[in-house]
């Protein structure tokens, strides 16, 4: 059993890593910020009706491939009405608009990006202790250790984070905090999942009550004591309001919606730019250039079928070419490469370049400069469906 002592420890680590972390990012988006050009950060202000700094912030967001830019301006526009609405508005000043949005946008990344990401990756050995639970023979040892596991993610791990938001967002609720954190966390939108708490609340608690049984059927012990006064003060504590809640059963609560894997796949939704990943003598490429992401992905997209994979595909495309086109490249010149690579790493056959080259930059012509991006993601994408999907 996890005792407070080394609880305490696991939070005060968190709360390091992530004012570190908070700290990077801030003087990131502070400095990437001022390199937004200026004319498209006008054209999403204007689309969008909403300041000129909250239109560069999204931008960025939209960039790191962590939300679209409508998403990101919605994220970045509750959060300055919520002020308002609560007499702490933001005055109506360059300056400190851009203080917001750089803050807020802090948030939106870490939570949308690194905060979900490694929850997503934590749950993981969870998921297997949990499984365990499943069997008619689930132990008194089982029990305390899933107890333990969870525990220690959601008041060693999601806690502190809980704990920042709120005092960062003047004036919060419990129930603020978890609809912030659960949409990146199940994918689910807002509306589905405040449709879905008074339920998840009741498998919660119904989890705690089976540990708790096989809890006491364990002889005299203070470390199982210790383990049913903590299952029961949070079965007590989810049948309050939400706004009442208090934070650590809202952590729990948090880590009870998060997916568990149902087994191989992928499941990395991010492209990264980095160093090459060794992958040893698996079939997979080594990931160390967003062309490699792009191989594996459309490879991946045969396991799936109709819709699911149309969708699959599209968005990874999208993902790849808004990376290429950070860095800088004309997306006309992004449309080629993607082609070249893709014909060369499938190995496709009977395939003219120079044609395809040629009906790309005609599609591209045929549409506006703000339709570039969604003309350049079905061009790449009709490729692959009909010289390697289709074969």
């Amino acid at each position: 059993m996890l005792r407070d002592p080394d609880l305490e420890k696991l939070v005060v680590a968190s709360r390091q890593r992530l004012t570190q972390e908070f700290a990077d990012k801030y003087a990131n988006l502070r400095e990437r910020v001022r390199r937004v050009p200026i004319e498209e950060a006008r054209r999403i202000a204007e689309e969008f009706s909403c300041p000129l700094e909250i239109a560069m912030m999204a931008h960025l967001i939209y960039m790191d491939g962590i939300q679209s830019l409508k998403q990101s301006i919605s994220l970045l526009s509750a959060e300055l009405q919520r002020r308002a609405s609560i007499g702490e508005d933001i005055p109506n000043i360059p300056g400190n608009i851009m203080e917001f949005a750089i803050t807020e946008g802090r948030w939106i990344e870490y939570v949308y990006g690194t905060f979900a990401r490694d929850l997503e990756l934590k749950v993981r050995d969870l998921a297997n202790l949990e499984s365990t639970l499943d069997e008619e023979s689930a132990t008194v040892e089982k029990a305390i250790s899933v107890i333990t596991a969870r525990t220690k993610l959601a008041e060693g791990f999601i806690v502190p984070v809980l704990q920042a938001w709120l005092k960062e967002h003047l004036k919060s609720t419990s129930q603020e905090a978890l609809l912030y954190f659960g949409p990146p966390v199940t994918k689910w939108k807002h509306e589905t999942l405040k449709g879905k708490l008074l339920h998840l609340r009741r498998r919660n608690q119904a989890l705690f009550r089976k540990l708790r049984k096989v809890l006491s059927t364990a002889s005299e012990s203070a470390t199982v004591d210790m383990s049913i006064k903590r299952v029961d003060d949070l079965i007590e504590d989810m049948d309050n309001p939400l706004t009442e809640m208090t934070v650590k059963s809202i952590a729990h609560l948090i880590l009870h919606m998060s997916p568990r894997p149902t087994g191989r796949g992928d499941r990395f939704r991010y492209v990264q730019v980095g160093a090459a990943t060794t992958r040893g003598s698996k079939a997979e490429p080594d990931m160390a250039s967003p062309f490699d992401f792009l191989e594996r992905d459309v490879r991946l997209a045969r396991r799936r079928v109709d819709e699911e994979q149309s969708k699959f595909l599209m968005e990874r495309i999208d993902r790849v070419i808004r990376v290429l086109k950070f860095k800088g490249d004309p997306i006309q010149d992004i449309v080629k490469t993607c082609l070249s690579e893709l014909t060369d790493r499938l190995k496709l056959e009977n395939i003219s370049l120079e044609e395809q080259y040629e009906s790309a930059e005609r599609a591209l012509a045929d549409v506006g400069f703000r339709e570039y991006d969604t003309e350049a993601v079905k061009i790449v994408f009709d490729f692959v469906n009909t010289y390697y999907l289709s074969e």
